[in-house]
């Protein structure tokens, strides 16, 4: 703990420096975010859905951007080499691209996400669709936790991509499948939001599942010495 204190300085460096690569992008993608926020607004079924996946998409994005930029590319672009010349170690590098990932994305999420649920609540669009648009929304954070981790363990591109391909693919099944189970399914059309047996254990197990993918690729950085 001492020693991760210590190097607090370069990890907070590190980070903002993450932060002024993305800044830019996150601005345009929480612009576009908004506007689609204001597609789903209008209440009309139509427009509902148009926007839902408009924003499913703007979320695999924002995730896919930042863990290409923010890992991969550093390899790839032969800027590891530099920052890992600075009075820093492995751990501390793991550490700050963990955190930094991770504030730039979920913030995102979370402020696009509970946007979505207050034009739910503030509009005639059957509260019901609550817990479908939560669940889908943490089965694309989990995804994104996925590729996350594969970027920061192997700092493969093909891997990292592929990760990608193969877990946003399993989002339309997910979707799919939740919609089609009874219990969620019979309360779409319900004026409040329905949180049953079923639903808030699919909720538990993607928070749980994203959590534990995230502890494993922290334990696994703290054992690496280099990421050269």
């Amino acid at each position: 703990m001492s020693k991760l204190l210590s190097n607090s300085v370069m990890i907070k460096h590190l980070i903002i420096k993450d932060w002024e690569l993305m800044k830019k992008s996150i601005a345009a993608y929480m612009g576009a975010g908004i506007l689609v926020i204001g597609l789903m607004g209008m209440a009309t079924a139509f427009t509902f859905n148009v926007g839902a996946i408009l924003m499913i998409t703007l979320l695999i994005v924002i995730g896919a951007r930042s863990a290409i930029e923010l890992v991969v590319n550093e390899k790839k672009e032969q800027t590891l080499p530099f920052i890992m010349s600075l009075p820093i170690s492995a751990q501390d590098y793991a550490l700050a691209k963990l955190l930094s990932n991770l504030a730039m994305y979920v913030v995102p999420w979370l402020i696009l996400v509970l946007g979505m649920l207050a034009v739910i609540v503030s509009t005639p669009i059957y509260n019901g669709v609550i817990p479908l648009v939560v669940l889908v929304s943490a089965c694309i954070l989990l995804s994104y936790c996925c590729y996350l981790a594969t970027a920061l363990i192997t700092v493969s591109e093909g891997l990292t991509v592929a990760v990608m391909v193969v877990s946003n693919l399993l989002i339309n099944g997910f979707i799919f499948w939740i919609a089609n189970i009874p219990a969620i399914h019979l309360s779409l059309e319900a004026a409040s939001a329905s949180w049953n047996a079923t639903s808030l254990t699919i909720l538990a197990a993607e928070l749980v599942i994203s959590l534990g993918i995230l502890l494993f690729t922290y334990y696994w950085q703290k054992r690496l010495t280099t990421f050269l």
